[in-house]
């Protein structure tokens, strides 16, 4: 059984730390522009997701942000959109927490593909920055990996 490789966008695989503002959803919401969308930058482990997508291995974007059109240029443009149904991002009127919201559109994920829940997460490696979610995920029996520490003592910067 082929395994299904989840990566979160902000601070896992994307530097887009320029939008943070105040740190809370809506200061981040009012900082979503397009013009800062196209500041972000790659970090160490966008390498990894972007061989796993040319190797066509199931990768899956579950981000937290309320992604358009500037998302999924920027994304393109890297190599990092991976294909049709294998993008999760938040409604803008969805303001649930990270994790329960994440657990949520991967169990949602999970049924579409016609798994059950305890086949899905035996195959599912998530990588998320976020502490909430890395213990929902856990929680929950998906093996969430932390990316930071992986992120920074990289060499070279992509």
């Amino acid at each position: 059984m082929p395994h299904t490789f989840i990566f979160d966008l902000d601070g896992t695989t994307v530097d887009s730390s320029h939008r943070l503002g105040a740190g809370s959803l809506a200061s981040w919401r009012r900082n979503n522009t397009a013009a800062n969308i196209m500041r972000d930058r790659m970090l160490p482990l966008a390498a990894t997701m972007r061989r796993g997508i040319a190797e066509s291995l199931d990768i899956v974007v579950c981000t937290s942000r309320v992604a358009g059109h500037a998302d999924r240029v920027w994304l393109k443009q890297r190599g990092m959109l991976p294909a049709t149904g294998n993008f999760i991002a938040r409604a803008a009127n969805d303001n649930r927490e990270a994790g329960i919201y994440k657990l949520s559109k991967l169990q949602r994920l999970a049924k579409s593909r016609g798994t059950n829940w305890g086949d899905f997460v035996k195959r599912v490696i998530f990588w998320d920055d976020d502490l909430d979610v890395q213990q929902t995920m856990h929680d929950a029996g998906i093996r969430c990996l932390d990316p930071v520490n992986y992120n920074l003592n990289q060499k070279s910067a992509i």
